[in-house]
């Protein structure tokens, strides 16, 4: 599975009380994998020599499945099901161009196979072919309207070819596969760019509820976009309990700080520090918090341990910028 790349993870915090920006200068890289395409095959075997494919497919040997799927495509040319399963196979061995090209054949011989199309327009979409996934996808999605995978792929391709409609069908996508917290993580984000704020709260506070792992710093940094610090808080609280990691303590602190709470803020970014003397975000946003509180010898020194665990690059760079302002 690939990462979402089209959605920016990017949280820019404004100021409290002081005037002083609480930035994230590193932003955030994408938190989980892309939700699109290559749900496992579910189409029905067409002979036995695609059955004991699809079983070695099955059991993770892709160059096994390769072989009999292979031979049973020169056996059967005409057969979608052998040439969808060995664009399966060929896909998982790593050889995308290979899979494509049997995708594509598999549905020229049966243009109602959802799951050939779901997967070429995941390739497509890999390859940042935005129109041509969508082209693959509208005429899948005329046979099966309700195809869950078609319809959340759909909402990729609008939203990576600058369509407006893409909010609209990430709403259907969202209402076929409601348990899919990943989408409508990023159903909300887009949600947000369309300025309808409100709905994109609703949304992402339905993700909260269940989400855990990555997907957790992805909710938390949107609710600081929506300036939700409050629930913010509240999500990233469910997980640091259980397990306290630098980069959510260090985003905890950044939404107490939003909230005003500057000693639940200065408490998480020494706690950050703790668990990661290297990690350099949390040096910084420590720095911004004594330069806040005017603490300009503490502020120095935090300031420049975030120049020098990252090189100058990134958080440096930022951390420089403030440096400089302190002179």
């Amino acid at each position: 599975m690939t990462k979402l790349t089209s959605l920016t993870f990017v949280l820019l915090l404004s100021a409290c009380a002081g005037g002083t920006p609480a930035k994230n200068p590193d932003g955030d890289p994408p938190p989980f994998d892309d939700p699109k395409g290559n749900s496992p095959p579910t189409a029905p075997a067409s002979s036995a020599k695609v059955k004991d494919g699809m079983d070695a497919i099955a059991a993770g040997d892709f160059a096994k499945a390769r072989e009999i799927l292979t031979a049973a495509v020169s056996e059967a040319p005409n057969d979608p099901q052998a040439a969808f399963y060995l664009g399966v196979a060929l896909e998982n061995g790593g050889d995308v161009k290979g899979a494509r090209e049997h995708y594509e054949r598999a549905l020229s011989l049966d243009d109602k196979l959802s799951e050939a199309a779901v997967n070429l327009s995941a390739l497509l979409l890999d390859a940042n072919e935005g129109k041509a996934a969508l082209d693959v996808v509208r005429a899948a999605i005329k046979h099966a309207p309700t195809h869950p995978m078609l319809l959340m792929n759909r909402a990729l391709a609008l939203e990576a070819t600058g369509d407006a409609a893409a909010v609209a069908a990430y709403g259907q996508a969202v209402k076929a596969q409601p348990d899919n917290l990943e989408l409508r993580y990023a159903h909300a984000e887009l949600l947000l760019g369309a300025g309808k704020k409100d709905e994109a709260l609703a949304e992402l506070r339905k993700v909260s509820a269940g989400a855990d792992g990555k997907l957790i710093a992805a909710v938390a940094t949107l609710f600081g976009k929506l300036g939700a610090f409050a629930d913010c808080v509240g999500t990233l609280d469910k997980v640091i309990g259980a397990s306290p990691k630098p980069d959510l303590l260090t985003r905890r602190g950044v939404c107490r700080h939003e909230l005003k709470d500057e000693p639940g803020a200065k408490s998480d970014y020494d706690a950050a520090i703790k668990l990661d003397p290297k990690y350099a975000p949390a040096h910084y946003y420590l720095g911004m918090h004594y330069k806040t509180a005017k603490k300009t010898k503490e502020a120095k020194a935090a300031l420049e341990k975030a120049v020098e665990l990252s090189g100058g690059k990134g958080v440096g760079e930022a951390a420089k910028k403030e440096l400089e302002d302190l002179k």
